[in-house]
């Protein structure tokens, strides 16, 4: 489109919530494709900060002859790029890059291997392969004549103000959210179309009740369930369905059902990929989906935003401990501890001496303190060439502490927050939401995601947001009147999946397992130690915790990867 002697030409998907905000009065009949091509001519990757939504775009200025990349603030919508000398290749889909005509150079990126062994997921920028990235959320990148440059247009800034009010902080949080998912509802067109995750948690009850009061009417809710107690919160899930008065929907995931999925979870994730909880999710989305219901509102990222995760409480916990004076604490304190640990074999004691172990480790190493490579170092589980692969000193848990290292928060809370609202958010949760839920055919809306909100959030100071190690204190408080009780005393669950236990019980899941990671083709890839891989297993069988599953289900999609990806070349 030629705009004021400007060639400007826009790709843009996703759904803006202010669009009447950037349609000039003046000019009314404006289609939104013009108006964001007017808008981004006249502010340039600027206008960015203009819009509230989701989105992902690109945007040719012919007369410049450059191209402009941008995802929104959250990153709700994956974009990858690949460059060389001659050109740049972009998609929301990896695969869709793997497909260009044009020649793609593509090797296994050996520290992605090696995320992925430790904690499920590939962290930005990186992807499976070297040549291809991810763009950051909140980032344009501007391509011009092969040349690439990143810029960061929005961040989450923690500046709590002095003495906040609490009681107008909560008449705030409530008018903030209540719009959060007012103007997403005006987007919508059929109210019977529209129906919410509902697990039984603080998170998606909120989202659950706020819907049906502005609705007013009640409205589809969908949880799952499964057949072990310990993974199984169903109950939650009907006790707020009941105090909503929705048209409440249940499904209950089975071994089986997990089994047949792992096909749809390697289609749907075009790299390693290993969030088991991406089943239930699906069967979900999927339920939705036969009951009518185009749209589902999450609850994603209320725990990032309002201190609902348990891992805030306990480094808090462990904060305490630096609460006791330098000159008692180093010299008398922990010296004792220990000096009693070694002569007295009291449960106590060790309690005691492991608390002050752990509360010792200075952050940002606290935060992954005690993973997977604590207990099988990585010499021990890979194989040395593929060491000597990774590059001097690889430490998977860098992207981590580079997160923590830019958070703009004073405090430990609000840095934890920055680092779930970057990582946890972009990288894990939204990846698994988005892709699960366009497998079974479900838009979904993030209100807890809206910028504006999530602003207001990083202005509660953090003894406010959290107090003491009370989760979510402040948004249970300020919805107190609303919520059901045994909602808001529930203690912290999230959306798991029984697949540590599936692996030792369900014979078709224990047998894949066993014939993935012990097969001679998984052997010759070079990543893993044979012995370490029998060890693993070994230390499943006998071990009741979920920790041993977790990275074994972790090993056998990134094999499946493998296997799957081969048959694409």
């Amino acid at each position: 489109m030629d705009v004021h002697g400007s060639i400007l030409a826009l790709a843009f998907y996703g759904n803006i919530y202010n669009l009447s905000d950037l349609i000039p009065e003046e000019r009314p009949e404006l289609d939104p494709a013009t108006a964001l091509l007017r808008m981004f001519h006249k502010s340039g990757p600027a206008a960015l900060e203009k819009i509230r939504g989701e989105f992902v775009t690109a945007l040719w200025d012919g007369t410049q002859e450059t191209l402009y990349l941008a995802t929104d603030r959250f990153r709700v919508h994956p974009l990858f790029y690949y460059e060389d000398n001659d050109k740049l290749v972009f998609s929301s889909k990896i695969k869709s890059i793997l497909a260009c005509p044009f020649p793609i150079k593509r090797t296994i990126n050996p520290q992605a291997i090696v995320d992925v062994t430790a904690s499920s997921v590939i962290p930005t920028p990186k992807t499976i392969f070297n040549e291809i990235r991810k763009l950051p959320p909140g980032y344009v990148l501007r391509y011009y004549k092969g040349d690439v440059h990143l810029t960061r247009y929005w961040d989450i800034r923690f500046s709590a103000a002095e003495k906040p009010r609490k009681r107008q902080l909560k008449h705030e949080l409530k008018e903030n959210f209540t719009e959060a998912v007012s103007v997403r509802l005006k987007n919508e067109s059929l109210p019977d179309e529209i129906g919410t995750f509902l697990s039984g948690g603080v998170d998606s009850s909120t989202v659950t009740g706020v819907l049906c009061k502005l609705l007013k009417r009640p409205i589809k809710s969908f949880s799952i369930g499964f057949g072990e107690t310990r993974y199984n919160e169903i109950n939650y899930a009907r006790i707020a369905a009941r105090a909503f008065a929705c048209r409440h929907f249940e499904y209950f995931v089975t071994p089986r059902d997990a089994y047949e999925t792992i096909p749809l979870l390697l289609n749907a994730f075009d790299e390693p990929y290993a969030n088991a909880s991406a089943i239930p999710t699906y069967f979900c989305a999927k339920l939705a989906s036969d009951n009518g219901v185009k749209v589902l509102y999450a609850g994603d990222g209320g725990d990032e935003l309002f201190a609902g995760n348990e891992r805030y409480a306990d480094q808090r916990f462990f904060d305490y401990y630096h609460k006791i004076p330098r000159w008692i604490r180093e010299p008398i304190v922990g010296p004792t501890i220990f000096a009693l640990a070694d002569q007295f074999r009291f449960p106590l004691i060790e309690k005691a001496q492991k608390y002050i172990s752990r509360a010792s480790v200075p952050y940002p190493q606290r935060l992954t303190a005690y993973g997977l490579f604590e207990t099988f170092p990585m010499p021990s589980l890979f194989e040395p060439g593929f060491i000597r692969s990774l590059g001097d000193g690889y430490d998977t848990y860098e992207s981590i502490y580079s997160l923590y290292r830019s958070a703009t928060g004073e405090t430990e809370l609000d840095r934890q927050l920055y680092i779930d609202l970057k990582h946890t958010i972009a990288d894990n949760d939204l990846f698994k939401v988005v892709r699960m839920t366009a497998n079974a055919g479900i838009a979904v809306r993030f209100p807890f995601l809206d910028h504006v909100l999530a602003e207001f959030a990083a202005s509660i100071p953090a003894h406010i947001k959290m107090k003491g190690r009370r989760l979510r204190s402040f948004f249970k408080e300020t919805y107190a009147d609303f919520l059901p009780v045994e909602i808001r005393k529930k203690t912290k669950h999230g959306f798991g999946l029984p697949i540590p236990s599936w692996l030792r019980t369900d014979k078709r899941l224990n047998e894949m397992m066993l014939d993935l990671l012990l097969d001679p083709t998984t052997i010759q890839r070079g990543y893993f130690q044979k012995n370490t891989l029998e060890e693993l297993v070994l230390r499943h069988q006998n071990d009741s915790t979920a920790f041993y599953g977790t990275i074994l289900w972790n090993l056998m999609i990134l094999e499946l990867w493998h296997r799957n990806y081969s048959t694409l070349n």
